[in-house]
């Protein structure tokens, strides 16, 4: 959906925008953008006013400027790029089918490559032995009403919108810096559980990942566990967890099975947490750590409320400007997953200023440390 343009009023703005122009280049310096636009094979046979580079920018900015129009976009960029880059053209700012069509130019593939040269894509190990907590959420997004946008990504009924076309997007997260580890990108027939599966290969032993049952399945589980990780996830009131055994903590060991199939049918053991959620409900964990000696209940508790979700890194990105996003901006499938790959990319690039993602910290004990 297209943005009004806005003009930026003031001298005052001038800086705004050298420090935005300051950002994206310290997170994602030329060199590095020029590495992945050639191995996309975007890289430009003859010189054009809008080259591959200034359009991956392009993309970023538009997250840190989301109320503004594609043009007013682009003249904030070149008047911030200006004073530290020489690459960047003249003052004069190309119309929006200009703009339009170097985007389509760019295509998705060199920010999904961008994103996957600086996110960590695994998670870290530490030498300390503690387990790293990862949340594993998914998000769906509203996509412009386009016939391209229908018959690629699907449609779903939303609330006071109608039935409209939506993406889906998967991604783990570290959940003491909110870090984005990875990330998978899709339409809505593919389904949550089928984009997380994309996303395992990045756990291992040592990881402790936090997610809901709900949205995913019983095969997400059987995969995750494959992977060494510890699981501890939240399931609603509709799956069926009887008592097994009582433990000394309150939790208990159950049984966990798809709920239309037979009972203990390729049933996977699991403990059993309750406790009351922040709004008063009644909430169950489910776990893979059985025993109370390796974690008590307690601290499981308090470790799954540190998870955090996909809406809070568009609130991240988000609080400062002038407007939150409702919905992406693109027509067509391409440049909606060049707009969420950018999405991720300055997400990472605002948080990389706030936190040092190499010092992740202990959080949650190994058997053989003092609670």
């Amino acid at each position: 959906m297209a943005r009004t343009a806005q003009v930026a009023s003031a001298e005052t703005d001038r800086l705004t925008d050298a420090i935005v122009a300051g950002v994206l280049t310290w997170a994602f310096p030329p060199s590095l953008v020029d590495e992945v636009v050639a191995a996309a094979g975007r890289t430009e046979r003859r010189t054009r006013a809008l080259m591959a580079r200034t359009m991956v920018y392009h993309s970023l900015a538009m997250w840190l400027y989301p109320s503004y129009g594609h043009e007013e976009v682009m003249r904030r960029l070149v008047q911030g790029l200006s004073r530290k880059h020489r690459w960047v053209g003249g003052r004069r700012v190309p119309s929006p089918s200009a703009l339009t069509q170097a985007r389509q130019r760019l295509g998705a593939v060199p920010l999904r490559l961008l994103f996957r040269r600086v996110a960590p894509g695994a998670v870290p190990h530490t030498a300390t032995g503690f387990r790293q907590p990862v949340t594993l959420d998914t998000l769906t997004l509203r996509v412009p009403d386009s016939p391209a946008n229908r018959l690629h990504f699907g449609t779903a009924a939303t609330a006071g919108h109608g039935v409209v076309p939506q993406v889906r997007v998967a991604a783990l997260g570290h959940c003491g810096t909110h870090t984005v580890l990875d990330a998978a990108v899709g339409p809505l027939p593919v389904g949550a559980s089928c984009l997380a599966l994309e996303l395992l290969p990045s756990l291992g032993k040592g990881t402790l990942l936090l997610a809901e049952l709900d949205a995913l399945s019983v095969d997400v589980w059987r995969q995750a566990t494959a992977t060494h990780a510890d699981l501890l996830w939240k399931a609603g009131p509709a799956w069926d967890l009887p008592v097994d055994e009582m433990l000394a903590d309150g939790s208990y060991l159950s049984w966990l099975v798809e709920p239309d199939a037979p009972a203990r049918a390729a049933a996977v053991p699991v403990r059993v947490i309750s406790y009351t959620g922040w709004s008063g409900s009644a909430d169950r964990l489910i776990t893979t750590v059985l025993t109370p000696d390796d974690a008590a209940a307690g601290q499981l508790i308090q470790v799954h409320r540190t998870r955090w979700g996909l809406a809070d890194v568009l609130a991240d990105i988000a609080s400062g400007g002038p407007s939150r996003i409702t919905v992406l901006r693109s027509r067509g499938p391409e440049l909606v997953e060049q707009e969420i790959w950018a999405m991720l990319l300055v997400h990472h690039a605002v948080h990389g200023l706030i936190v040092d993602a190499q010092d992740l910290g202990p959080w949650l004990p190994t058997p053989t440390d003092p609670l």
